[in-house]
């Protein structure tokens, strides 16, 4: 085997179990995960370890990414070979037929450059490299690489049926790196080249033939470039503990491989949604997004604005379905001074009206004072409390009357806020109860009454909204259907609301669901447009979210926020697992 032209995983990482817990330190990888979710040795797919779309990204990060992700990982190097801290001279490199482009040679780049510019003249994910980088000498990890383990980086050109046997004419950092993924690329050009591709093979179990092979269903270019790398899959005593070792013949570079790749960046089968264009709305804090909201979607003047105040949620939650329904914008305020960015929005949108929501200890006198010069009326949508709110904003909005009325807990943001996009959809107010006591208001009962509401659909489960309140609601005389949308977390909650809602869809809004300035805005706006808003981990997609972006027919996907909010890998489609 010519290991200039293929690779096998480095014993230490791909075979010998024990030196791989020592080296990797695989042993201390669950707690290192960045996932919400448990990862079993039942979801590795032998012939599908990861998808094209993840495995060929050349823009899956961006090197200030690469090497924020390095230190954090790191942290405080005890040595001069650390990732995060290494430097190198890199040479020019032509390029290289369908396989890679050009590289351009400097003196001391950083690893994090040198992953970043391999990404982009191979098109190899950095987050592939990063994982393997892991998976073959646990460098993303150490705090104190030795110079032997930094040359030998990527364990190209080191076979694993002679340990230690590695050429020395691919050692360096830079030249591993580049070989590397040069290699993972040629398997896939339009010659097929490599003892593994598409299709159904026979792979070893371990380079001990005595230990079978299996048959595997290859099912992309991706992992069959794995497959080249590292020839052997997992057993069923590999799998059936993850984080530790098998039996003697387990190996474990593609578990470990999948393994790294789940914990640090989530499923590596992600998909992109065909045809789909992501953007987002930002601003310098949640006040400038709110005008940027406002500025894309509303270019003409409009004839009312909806202005709650931005230093809590529950007034602008029940003013969305309120603002949606009166194709108006949702401005937000700080409580005591009219920001110079919100003035202006406002002498640009020329509103007749103003609808203040809260009372003087949201939206300040002085505040009021200095809306009411910049339209020709202004009214205060008021109450004690924000349920006293809630009640009011309804009863004038929804005047008409309702059919459908959405029900959230007051105490919390996110189930009421991926109801306010679905509520204005559909003309129904969204209506905040204290959801943890005993007896629903008879206030809100009268309210459901006095707005002809036949079907309540409460948003959150029995721990936001509490059974009793339920069988209160369904006692309502004209309410025929109280239905509960609810779900394990917050995520699948608005997930389950949104599907109830919403069956197609133009646009798809995504906001942190963890916190709630930047989508209170975006709320009146997705409800104006029909168009859902999903409350999201701040780091990735949940996979049911990304199925509904393709159900739904949508071809733009908006996320509501900064960097700070919801992670620039949202924008790439990063799959939660």
């Amino acid at each position: 085997m010519f290991r200039q032209r293929r690779h096998v995983a480095r014993a230490a990482f791909g075979i010998l179990a024990a030196i791989v817990m020592v080296a990797s330190g695989l042993t201390g990888l669950a707690g290192t995960s960045d996932s919400a979710y448990a990862l079993s040795g039942s979801q590795f797919q032998a012939g599908n370890i990861i998808s094209d779309d993840a495995f060929y990204d050349s823009n899956a990060m961006s090197e200030g990414e690469i090497q924020s992700f390095l230190d954090a990982k790191i942290g405080t190097c005890s040595n001069s070979n650390c990732l995060n801290i290494v430097r190198t001279d890199t040479f020019d490199r032509a390029a290289d037929r369908t396989v890679c482009s050009a590289y351009a040679g400097a003196a001391g780049e950083r690893a994090s450059t040198i992953i970043y510019k391999v990404q982009q003249a191979c098109g190899i994910s950095a987050k592939v490299l990063l994982v393997t980088l892991q998976k073959e000498q646990g460098l993303v990890t150490s705090k104190a690489p030795s110079a032997s383990k930094l040359s030998r980086a990527m364990g190209y050109g080191c076979p694993d049926t002679t340990a230690g046997a590695c050429d020395a004419k691919y050692y360096g950092l830079y030249n591993q790196l580049y070989s590397a993924a040069w290699q993972l690329k040629r398997y896939s050009t339009p010659t097929p080249w490599g003892s593994f591709q598409p299709g159904t093979r026979q792979i070893q179990f371990n380079p001990n033939g005595g230990c079978g092979t299996k048959t595997v269903s290859i099912s992309n270019n991706a992992t069959a470039a794995l497959y080249n790398y590292t020839p052997y899959t997992p057993n069923a005593a590999a799998l059936a503990n993850l984080y530790g070792t098998g039996d003697s013949c387990s190996s474990y570079g593609n578990r470990n491989f999948w393994v790294f790749y789940n914990d640090w960046f989530g499923d590596p089968l992600v998909t992109y949604p065909p045809g789909v264009t992501a953007d987002r709305i930002g601003g310098n804090d949640r006040y400038d997004v709110a005008v940027a909201i406002s500025q894309q979607n509303f270019p003409n003047p409009v004839s009312t604005v909806y202005i709650a105040t931005g230093e809590n949620y529950p007034d602008a939650l029940s003013a969305a379905p309120a603002a949606a329904k009166a194709g108006a914008p949702l401005l937000l305020v700080p409580s005591r001074t009219l920001p110079t960015s919100v003035r202006s929005e406002l002498e640009r949108l020329k509103p007749a009206e103003i609808v203040v929501v809260g009372g003087p200890a949201s939206v300040s006198p002085a505040v009021y004072s200095a809306l009411s010069q910049l339209a020709t009326t202004i009214s205060r949508r008021s109450g004690l409390d924000r349920y006293e709110v809630s009640r009011n904003i309804a009863a004038n909005a929804f005047a008409t009357g309702a059919s459908i009325a959405y029900v959230a807990t007051g105490e919390n943001f996110p189930d009421a806020l991926s109801a306010s996009a679905a509520a204005g959809t559909l003309g129904a107010p969204v209506i905040l109860v204290p959801g943890i006591a005993e007896t629903l208001d008879p206030l809100t009962a009268a309210l459901i009454t006095q707005l002809g509401v036949t079907e309540i659909r409460i948003a959150g489960g029995p721990a936001s909204v509490i059974p009793a309140l339920e069988t209160q609601m369904a006692a309502i005389p004209g309410v025929t259907t109280v239905r509960r949308l609810t779900g394990s977390d917050r995520f699948k909650v608005s997930g389950n609301i949104n599907r109830d809602a919403f069956t197609s869809a133009t646009r798809v809004y995504l906001a942190s669901g963890l916190k709630y300035p930047d989508a209170l805005s975006g709320a009146a706006v997705a409800g104006a447009q029909h168009a859902p808003l999903y409350v999201i981990p701040e780091t990735c997609i949940p996979s049911y979210v990304l199925q509904d972006i393709i159900s739904f027919g949508a071809t733009q996907m908006t996320i509501l926020g900064g960097p700070a909010s919801v992670s620039p890998a949202v924008l790439r489609y990063a799959q939660c697992r």
